[in-house]
């Protein structure tokens, strides 16, 4: 893998005959270095299983708890809800009120009334009633209203109305521009207000509901008219959202053109202050000759005085201010003021705003009309174009479909009987009700082609030739035959097949390899390791020397983990060279984490029963995979390499280049006879080996992670029934459980190369899912390495990458942001294949909470409170999704 987390620096220091990780060294800002702790003591199995238990039964009583609340709001408050939604008399209150929000504010211009005290009243009874009919929507009908495009709308329009409040906001009347850019401004308010009233027309698509063709269906209806009613509904709904938002946004494209507006008041200014600096004595004489400008215009300038603060001339003072002899206006929001350097002139906008007020009322009468003559249209275009053929079409499928099964017709009746029986139910359950919204015709016809389908699989599923008339063939048409179907020499097509060839599914001579598994596990013990110890996820590589990180590998890859028969000493030699091909300098990616990572690789293989559904191959690439997959890494990720044309780079096309550069490193190894841990392979059997760590390390691609999350939620949803129950077994039966379906769905091809791809790419960003001491260790060497990377961009002048400005980054933030955005998405999207790696989104859940508490107690660059609150609603909702993705899987195996 290209990225990583940050550590310490990577020097050896001997102590009591093992090597250790140097310490870093002390940085102003930065956390002390922390000494590396002894090996950690071994978590006696039953004490594992015990904590596990009762973290489940925790989790069980909070489930109960929300699942009880839930409860009460459905059973309880919902059905009342429903109740005064359905209410006649709330609907038309509510109707009163909606045209009360969209008429009054310009009806109380219209009106010229002096303040809007009254109108502020009536305005904050409508939202009160706004926000209940929001909250009894929400809890009567929370599946087909909740977060839904209408509920956010109501929300919009119910806060909409605060614009409205003068209480709440205070409208000011200052201009200090130029008139042409105050038209700009004029116009971007005019929108900008009626932009606040989107919510409430949207209110008026619910108008539609009193149109014919508009009506609720009842379960008598056939499939055509539930179609052609609710087909008329989402048109006519979708229209008139089209007309909303039409009105909303054609006013924007005018904002920044050329404002075509009177400009008298602005050379009314203009002039007035120019006298007053040149002729100050003839003021009084220009201000009543521009008045008289202004005597058949539908604004006019009412008061002109000293602006404050400013020292205006001798001559003019006594006469300032001039007021009209028309007045001021009775409106406060119709008076609007100009300022220049000495002078404000007020002028009086009652008319034009009235006018202003009267356009948006006929634009509201406008949008209705059109709403409701364009949802008739549909109505009756629909009923023409869709509704008749549509009964004729189902008439007659149902005709055929009983032809083709004599059961059908039990069918139909037996749906009838229960439609009738849950039809007073579904009366009283809207959001029950929704699900069986199509009428009878489509459930049978449902029903006639599962049949179908069945038939059809047993049918079109067989092979053109069948394996044993394949086995007779001979080797050159066998070959002919597999290049028509795109394999190579039935590689990936029996693999499998060769070898679990018994009944038991268990490999030839496993009595041999369980004799070397004893042999390895005695040379591990011998070299000072514990088998507790590599049987979990507190094994550090960096706490340990050169030879017991060997004999820790040799473990890993050794048969007993796939089958696959090796010569040692090879295998040894491999490991060396290995080691030496890793680049010593790069703090994160080097031997120890191609160490840690192989580490990684055997406990998912052994925690998943990874044998029960790879082949021997698969498993042993996987492996040595493992060890080779960030092989001559130089610590800089593809990104930089393509920006600065490196010759990687350059030899891969901009292609996953370093992923590609250790596919390539790793068969040049083994390309030499003391390194190729292959030899014992047969030709066949090497290019499946070959095309599974090539598949396997290009995978590791960080530009693959969320395409492999998409794979993995495809492989989950698929076979979401098996996978349930398969979870289900190995909460009962634990380690030992694997359902017998699952490990079916596992071995298909394309299932198997995922799961390959898989363990390593978790394997790789697995750091953040280890215990926290360890978690923390790796992401300090990777943070390191961005730096340094980060070094090199600014020294060549290069854009510096995210999360590599040493100056800048703060450490444990950016690890909140890597679990939350990158590693948990795939971690909550494994656990629901593989429910074995749970434990491992726990740790990670509690990983996060650990760096925010380092990243709130840190003193060199203190977080503020409103900061920490963010960070911890992140990670709540980072909870809320992992309690989510749980207990999805618990509630589909219900309904399985």
């Amino acid at each position: 893998m290209e990225e990583a987390s940050p550590i310490i620096p990577t020097g050896h220091q001997k102590k009591g005959g093992v090597s250790f990780a140097a310490a870093p060294q002390d940085v102003p800002g930065e956390p002390p270095p922390v000494p590396p702790p002894p090996l950690p003591v071994p978590i006696p199995h039953a004490a594992k299983e015990k904590a596990k238990k009762s973290e489940d039964q925790a989790s069980v009583r909070r489930s109960m708890n929300s699942t009880s609340t839930q409860h009460f709001l459905k059973r309880r408050l919902a059905p009342q809800c429903r109740l005064i939604v359905k209410n006649k008399y709330f609907q038309f209150a509510m109707f009163l009120a909606l045209l009360s929000a969209l008429f009054l504010p310009d009806l109380w211009i219209i009106a010229n009334r002096p303040n809007n005290n009254d109108l502020d009243v009536v305005l904050t009874v409508v939202g009160v009633m706004f926000l209940f009919e929001l909250f009894v929507q929400s809890i009567g009908l929370s599946k087909s209203y909740l977060w839904t495009f209408f509920f956010w709308m109501d929300l919009c329009g119910a806060f909409s109305l605060l614009i409205d409040l003068t209480y709440i906001v205070q409208v000011s009347t200052r201009v200090d521009t130029g008139v042409g850019d105050n038209a700009i401004i004029m116009r971007a308010a005019r929108i900008g207000k009626l932009g606040a009233r989107a919510g409430r027309f949207s209110k008026l698509v619910k108008l539609l509901r009193f149109l014919p063709g508009m009506s609720k269906t009842t379960p008598d209806d056939g499939t055509a008219r539930v179609i052609s009613t609710r087909l008329i509904t989402a048109l006519s709904t979708r229209t008139c959202g089209l007309i909303i938002l039409l009105v909303m946004i054609m006013p924007l494209f005018s904002m920044e053109m050329y404002p075509e507006e009177d400009w008298s008041a602005k050379s009314f200014s203009e002039i007035l202050e120019k006298t007053h600096r040149l002729n100050p004595e003839r003021l009084m004489w220009q201000i009543n000759e521009l008045s008289n400008f202004f005597e058949d215009k539908s604004f006019y300038p009412w008061r002109v005085r000293a602006k404050e603060g400013a020292v205006v001339a001798p001559e003019v003072a006594p006469y300032l201010p001039w007021v009209a002899s028309k007045g001021p206006p009775l409106r406060l929001t119709n008076n609007v003021m100009y300022s220049s350097e000495y002078l404000t002139f007020e002028f009086n906008y009652q008319s034009p705003n009235q006018v202003d007020a009267l356009m948006n009322i006929l634009l509201l009468i406008v949008v209705m009309i059109l709403m409701v003559n364009f949802s008739l249209v549909l109505s009756n275009s629909v009923s023409s174009i869709v509704l008749q053929p549509l009964e004729q079409l189902l008439t007659q499928v149902r005709q055929m479909a009983s032809t083709i099964f004599q059961s059908v017709t039990d069918m139909a009746v037996v749906m009838s009987e229960e439609a009738s029986q849950s039809e007073q139910e579904s009366s009283d359950d809207e959001e029950g009700s929704k699900g069986k919204a199509f009428g009878h015709e489509t459930e049978l016809l449902a029903k006639v082609v599962q049949k179908l389908a069945v038939i059809s699989e047993i049918t079109m599923n067989k092979p053109v030739v069948d394996t044993e008339t394949l086995q007779g063939l001979g080797e050159g048409d066998r070959a002919v035959i597999h290049g028509f179907q795109g394999t190579t020499a039935g590689m990936e097509a029996n693999a499998w097949d060769k070898e679990y060839e018994d009944d038991e599914g268990l490999m030839p001579d496993s009595e041999y390899f369980e004799n070397l598994a004893m042999a390895q596990r005695a040379s591990v013990e011998n070299a000072g390791l514990s088998m507790d110890l590599i049987d979990s996820w507190y094994l550090n590589p960096l706490e340990l020397d050169q030879a017991r990180n060997h004999a820790a590998v040799m473990y890993f890859v050794g048969p007993h983990m796939h089958g696959v028969e090796f010569d040692p000493v090879v295998m040894s030699n491999f490991l060396q060279e290995a080691e030496l091909g890793y680049v010593r300098s790069a703090p994160y990616h080097n031997w120890f984490h191609a160490v840690d990572c192989t580490h990684a690789v055997y406990r998912l293989m052994t925690l998943c029963n990874a044998e029960t559904y790879l082949s021997k191959e698969e498993r042993f690439a996987l492996l040595v995979g493992s060890i080779s997959h960030d092989l001559g890494h130089p610590g800089l990720n593809n990104t930089f390499l393509i920006e600065t044309s490196h010759e990687l780079a350059l030899r891969y096309n901009d292609k996953s280049p370093l992923e590609n550069m250790h596919c390539s490193k790793l068969f040049e190894l083994v390309s030499q006879p003391k390194c190729n841990v292959f030899a014992s392979l047969t030709k066949q059997s090497y290019y499946e080996v070959r095309k599974v760590c090539i598949d396997a390390i290009l995978h590791t691609d960080n530009a693959q992670h969320f395409t492999m999350i998409k794979e993995v939620q495809m492989l989950y949803e698929v076979n979401s029934e098996i996978l349930h129950a398969a979870r289900m077994l190995y909460m009962t039966e634990g380690e030992t459980g694997l359902l017998h379906e699952a490990v079916e769905c596992f071995r298909l091809p394309e299932s198997r190369k995922l799961l390959v791809n898989l363990f390593l790419h978790t394997a790789d960003i697995s750091n953040c899912m280890k215990p926290f001491r360890i978690s923390r260790i790796w992401a300090w060497q990777m943070l390191e390495e961005f730096f340094l990377q980060g070094d090199a961009e600014t020294k060549l002048g290069i854009p510096m990458q995210a999360l590599n400005d040493r100056h800048a980054v703060n450490r444990p933030f950016s690890q909140v942001g890597f679990i939350e955005y990158l590693v948990s998405p795939l971690a909550f999207a494994v656990m629901k294949v593989l429910p074995q790696t749970e434990h491992l989104a726990i740790q990670m859940l509690q990983n996060a909470r650990s760096w925010q508490k380092m990243w709130e107690n840190e003193k060199t660059q203190q977080p503020t409170d409103s900061e920490k609150k963010a960070l911890n609603d992140r990670l709540v909702k980072l909870e809320h999704r992992y309690r989510t993705c749980k207990a999805s899987n618990q509630g589909a195996q219900e309904r399985a």
